[in-house]
């Protein structure tokens, strides 16, 4: 039975857009009240035309913002790491009800400022979380896998999703779990986590995600690079590899002269006489005495932008450099024009 002047907890969440626990809360929080039933035996609440009224010219806003799952998408991160940004006081964020729970939401406009402000702890933070690699199993994105029916069969995921293959020569994808138990599949080698070694820097290649040398490449990397040593993400059409000094052998002319063209931090040199690739990082460790006010001031630096003392002194020296860099190129164009 209904009546045009009441209205049950279904309908008010059908009039303000709003889900029907989402009205219990409202109702919990005395911003909704609702009426003593009129008619017996009649489940649920009954609001009264003029309460939903009422109601509805002063009904809070949806509360805006993303939620920790989505910010920590959009850097490609983890939820625990936006977590860990805001108890730090690095990003910003609010409080609100979210079908009728507290939820913390983040503005864009804040996300995109922290993004920008703090893009070397986002990167550091994102590479060590090692998505790509996992340890149990000795197992990452990419590894080549096969069984006798399946001749090659690549193990995938995309952020901290499920873990699955794809087949290269059709494209085909399926589960982890029937690669595993259906088509037999078994890795073609085992990707070890071995030691970080203490080399500074790192060397960055980014390689096309469906190609036949990618797939070569990734399989050498594996067999000659400990996963402590490579950070991997899968980032739209491209595979982003982060590589300590390195060098791979059995590498071919073709192979090696397309690692180079995917290059684009560090330095590799292809040896074909020796079928050996070196790919280091251009960086270099350097030691300086600094007075205590201003290892001081760098610590202090540091902590507000939310990276190490070495990266703030790195910062400096590099914007002298290049300062000075663009000013000898004035210097010199200008003497060549007078002359």
């Amino acid at each position: 039975m209904s009546n045009p002047e009441y209205y049950s907890t279904k309908e008010v969440a059908e009039l303000i857009k709003r889900s029907v626990p989402t009205v219990h809360v409202y109702v919990q929080e005395g911003k909704l009240t609702p009426v003593e039933d009129p008619w017996s035996g009649h489940h649920g609440h009954l609001f009264s035309k003029e309460e939903v009224e009422r109601f509805i010219e002063a009904m809070p806003e949806e509360p805006t913002g993303m939620s920790l799952n989505q910010a920590a998408a959009r850097l490609h991160t983890n939820r625990a790491s936006i977590t860990t940004y805001i108890n730090e006081g690095l990003l910003p964020s609010t409080t609100g009800k979210v079908l009728g729970r507290t939820a913390t939401l983040i503005h864009e406009s804040d996300l995109k400022e922290f993004s920008e402000r703090y893009q070397k702890r986002i990167q550091e933070d994102r590479l060590t979380q090692r998505q790509y690699y996992n340890k149990k199993t000795k197992e990452a994105v990419y590894q080549r896998f096969s069984s006798p029916s399946l001749p090659e069969a690549r193990l995938m995921r995309e952020g901290l999703g499920e873990w699955y293959f794809i087949d290269p020569a059709t494209k085909q994808t399926f589960s982890y779990n029937e690669g595993i138990y259906t088509h037999r599949l078994t890795p073609n080698y085992s990707v070890e986590f071995g030691k970080r070694t203490g080399t500074p820097g790192y060397a960055i290649l980014k390689l096309p995600t469906e190609y036949s040398l990618t797939y070569q490449a990734m399989d050498l990397i594996y067999q000659h690079v400990k996963a402590a040593n490579l950070y991997v993400e899968l980032i739209g059409d491209r595979i982003v590899l982060h590589m300590k000094d390195t060098i791979l052998r059995g590498v071919s002319e073709e192979l090696g002269y397309f690692l180079k063209r995917q290059l684009v931090q560090g330095r590799i040199q292809y040896s074909r006489e020796h079928e050996a690739i070196s790919i280091e990082s251009e960086e270099e460790l350097l030691s300086v005495y600094l007075p205590r006010k201003i290892k001081e001031w760098l610590k202090k630096e540091a902590e507000e932008k939310g990276t190490s003392m070495q990266e703030v002194a790195g910062d400096i020296i590099e914007e002298v450099y290049n300062r000075e860099q663009g000013e000898n190129r004035d210097n010199t164009e200008t003497f060549k024009a007078f002359n």
